[in-house]
């Protein structure tokens, strides 16, 4: 078994899970260039016993620093070489800033990336550790009135959750209320929307002007919320946007 846990002489520790093919990264101070130099050897020594290019699951309290412009241009450029051959990379954090980043890296990068809060690890491991995301799911939530339809979207969202999931159950509930009320939860378990999903998305809600009184949708996702903004001031229901931390606020100004 090879043994392949560093940590570095000043502010990174590396781990390796052979098993869950997983590289997890902790900037503990600011990153040197020997930690990136250290960073290199280990993934290229993984790379080579293995066979197979490892996941990243990268564990940091805010977003990384470096001590020097030396240490930034190192760091840009293990990204630059390795972009394009590793699957995933996780970040977990509670740092607003990489929440914000992390839509970016994903135009600019081939790796799935995601970001968890600091509290769900665990979940962090398990998705950077799955070959193929989730399959899509719409489910809905519990404890709610009979005119509030809650729904998370989580994994990849298809045509077909569309026209089998949300499709039948909102014109269910549409026959036992004039008005409904929706919320919907697009978390850090969604992976996104098809190109069929989202066809059906727009046809869905414009199909549907009249049926709800409210909406309320809870996410982070940058363009999510602003296209929530564009077209909500278009529709005749009252619309509102929730970060996912105010889960609560939501269910509570939905049920009103």
């Amino acid at each position: 078994m090879l043994s392949l846990e560093h940590r570095g002489a000043r502010s990174m520790r590396i781990e390796t899970q052979e098993r869950e093919n997983l590289l997890i990264i902790s900037p503990e101070q600011k990153i040197s260039t020997k930690d990136i130099e250290k960073l290199v050897e280990t993934m290229n020594t993984y790379i080579n016993a293995y066979d197979k290019v490892p996941s990243l699951v990268i564990v940091t309290g805010s977003v990384p620093m470096w001590d020097s412009f030396d240490a930034l241009k190192s760091h840009i450029s293990f990204v630059h070489e390795r972009q394009k051959i590793v699957p995933k990379v996780a970040f977990v954090t509670d740092s607003v800033l990489l929440s914000l980043a992390h839509p970016l890296a994903d135009v600019f990068t081939s790796a799935k990336i995601r970001r968890f809060k600091s509290d769900a690890y665990e979940d962090a491991l398990n998705w950077a550790a799955m070959e193929e995301d989730h399959p899509g799911a719409i489910t809905q939530l519990d404890d709610f009135p009979r005119d509030v339809i809650a729904l998370r979207f989580s994994g990849l969202i298809t045509s077909k959750d569309y026209t089998e999931s949300l499709a039948p159950l909102i014109n269910a509930a549409s026959k036992e209320h004039d008005k409904l009320k929706l919320l919907c939860l697009l978390d850090q378990y969604f992976d996104g929307y098809s190109a069929g999903a989202m066809w059906d998305d727009m046809r869905f809600g414009f199909s549907h002007l009249t049926t709800f009184s409210k909406l309320a949708l809870v996410t982070d996702i940058d363009w999510i919320r602003k296209s929530a903004k564009l077209f909500g001031s278009l529709m005749p229901t009252e619309v509102m946007i929730f970060d996912v931390d105010d889960l609560d606020d939501a269910k509570e100004w939905i049920v009103t």
